[in-house]
Formats: structure tokens, C-alpha cells, sequence
């Protein structure tokens, strides 16, 4: 489960330790003095001079250091569960300077989440055995050694169907005709001769829009820092006094979110370094309506082109933010 690299599941289990620590003393000492003071027991010797009353705390004869210590520990624990938290805010609300972000615009309307891309992205499935290679006019899959038998490829919705060499393994296309636009949303998939999905390359111009609507998922690339720009707005635009309805763009198994405000026009901000290939969900925290239970999806963590991903599995960090402040 990606969640148990972030930072957030790493500071549950230090507060998780140190609160079995102190219930242990608490709990400790309390049974000890209930089996010690309960009523029956054979009272200590001159007790008159304790005065104990109930809910008294004992002035003529007292403990200094035991009061002390009941002060100065608690307080230690404090301070250091304090000290841990802001260690943790450091690490989540800092982004290393060095590092490659990726952005993209969420948009959460009624009731499904639209993605838009600010920034190109080419990605290939890893590890299967299967090579494609687009430049130019010229189109070359490579399949040796595998059972790959048909290649779908779809430029700008428009599918065409072709056969690999079963004698070379692969498939080679040149001419005007597969001339690589980086404009256009192009989409390469190979399947076996039971229709088996074997390969998927997939090319994202800018400008490209996914919807939940239309069963899609939300694409990141596994090697850059996720920067999510999330807005609020209506589905019918045709009513200018309307803004739309608050969301929380929720990834469940990374351990954040963040709100998205109607009428806020810069929006709020999510980060995420996602370093596993995987599908993960995508939910909405915040009631939108009445088909709230409609506001899921996925995002898929897919491999850049020429990039394995091969990182340590998880989620390194994530992170969120509004517009002059977050939460």
C-alpha cells in the first residue's frame, strides 16, 4: 500500500508509540494505586498525619521529586510529540528545488473530475517485452519473442488496425501518413491473438482533457513531482452567478487531499512524488450533491518514455496546500 512510505503514516506510528508508552505508565500507576489505596487494605501506619482526603492533594507530607516528575515528564512528552509534528510539516511543505515537477490542472464538477494537461506527457508500459519507437514519419513496434500478433493505432480518435510480421516480430511503418504530431493526442496499443492487451504507448499533447465521466483516468508520470492545480466549477456554464459546489480531491492510499473552493480563482494546490506503477483511487471527501458517490476515479502511474521507474515502491511524499496557506 503506497501510503505506508509517506511521511504521514511514518509520524502515525511514532504518535501510536509514544501513546502506548504513555498509557502504559498512566494505566500503570493506576491500577497500582487502586489495588494499593482501595478501601480494606490495612491502612500505613501514622496516616493521620497524611490528611488525605478525597480529591485533596496530601500538603503536610508530600513527595517533591514524584511532583516533579509528574510535571517534567508530561511536559518532555509534549514538547518532543510537538518537535515531530513540525519536523513533518518541514518535509511535507518543502519541495526539493532540484527536482522535476510535472503539472496539471484537476477540475471537479457535478458530479465527475476533469484533468487537464498543462505539460506534454509520452509514457510506455515497462517490462513487457515490447518496444515502440515513433520519430518522425517513422513507426517501428517491437514484439521478438512475444505473442504479440495486432497493433491498434489511434491519432486524434481515429483507430487503424495492423498485423505484426509474424517472421520478424515487429512492425514498421514510414511515410506522411505516420508522421508523429506532437499536437495531437496519439495512442499505440498491442494485443495478442486473443485480443489480450500486451502494450500500451500513449502520447498527451498539452491541452488534453480526461474525464471520470467517460471512465478515464488521471495519467502521472512516476519520476516527477506532482503539482495539482484543483478548481471548482460548474458543469453548465450558462449561468454566470453560479460557481459551483466545494469538493476534496482525496487520494486515499497516498494519505491527503485538499479542497477545492468554488470562486477561488487561483485554486489550491496538491503535490505528490508517486514512485510505484499502479492504479490508485480517487475520491471526493466533501458532500457535492446529490450524486456525490458518483465523484471516484483513478489515477495511474505510468512510466515516461524510455523510464522504467525502477525506485522504491511507494509514495515518497505527498503534500497539500491552498491559495496563501493549507492545512
Amino acid at each position: 500500500m503506497p501510503a505506508e512510505d509517506t511521511v504521514f503514516n511514518v509520524l502515525y506510528d511514532k504518535f501510536m508509540f509514544w501513546s502506548i508508552i504513555v498509557g502504559i505508565f498512566t494505566f500503570g500507576w493506576m491500577f497500582i494505586a487502586m489495588l494499593r489505596y482501595r478501601d480494606g487494605v490495612e491502612p500505613v501506619e501514622n496516616m493521620e498525619k497524611y490528611h488525605i482526603e478525597v480529591g485533596s492533594f496530601p500538603v503536610d507530607s508530600h513527595n517533591t521529586k514524584l511532583e516533579v516528575l509528574f510535571y517534567v515528564l508530561p511536559t518532555i512528552i509534549v514538547v518532543w510529540l510537538t518537535m515531530m509534528a513540525l519536523a513533518s510539516n518541514t518535509a511535507v511543505w518543502t519541495v526539493d528545488d532540484d527536482a522535476e515537477t510535472f503539472d496539471i490542472q484537476v477540475v471537479g464538477k457535478q458530479w465527475f473530475w476533469e484533468f487537464h494537461y498543462t505539460e506534454s506527457l509520452t509514457w510506455e508500459d515497462p517490462g513487457t517485452g515490447i518496444d515502440v519507437e515513433w520519430e518522425g514519419n517513422m513507426l517501428m513496434v517491437h514484439a521478438h519473442n512475444t505473442t504479440a500478433t495486432n497493433v491498434t493505432i489511434a491519432i486524434d480518435g481515429v483507430e487503424t488496425d495492423y498485423q505484426i510480421d509474424a517472421s520478424t516480430g515487429m512492425l514498421e511503418l514510414t511515410g506522411p501518413g505516420f508522421y508523429l504530431d506532437v499536437e495531437l493526442h496519439s495512442k499505440i496499443t498491442v494485443f495478442d491473438a486473443e485480443d489480450s492487451l500486451l502494450h500500451t504507448w500513449e502520447h498527451l499533447p498539452v491541452g488534453t482533457i480526461l474525464s471520470t465521466a467517460g471512465g478515464e483516468h488521471m495519467l502521472l508520470p512516476c519520476d516527477k513531482v506532482a503539482v495539482m492545480n484543483l478548481h471548482s466549477q460548474p458543469s453548465d456554464a450558462s449561468n454566470p452567478n453560479y460557481v459551483g459546489v466545494q469538493h476534496s480531491f482525496w487520494l486515499p492510499e497516498w494519505g491527503v487531499k485538499e479542497d477545492l473552493v468554488p470562486g477561488l480563482e487561483a485554486g489550491t494546490v496538491m503535490y505528490a512524488q508517486p514512485d510505484d506503477l499502479g492504479t490508485f483511487p480517487i475520491r471526493c471527501a466533501e458532500y457535492c450533491g446529490l450524486d456525490h458517490s458518483k465523484m471516484i476515479g483513478q489515477v495511474t502511474i505510468v512510466a515516461p518514455e524510455g523510464d522504467n521507474c525502477e525506485v522504491d515502491t511507494g509514495v515518497k511524499k505527498t503534500q497539500s496546500s491552498s491559495d496563501g496557506g493549507g492545512y
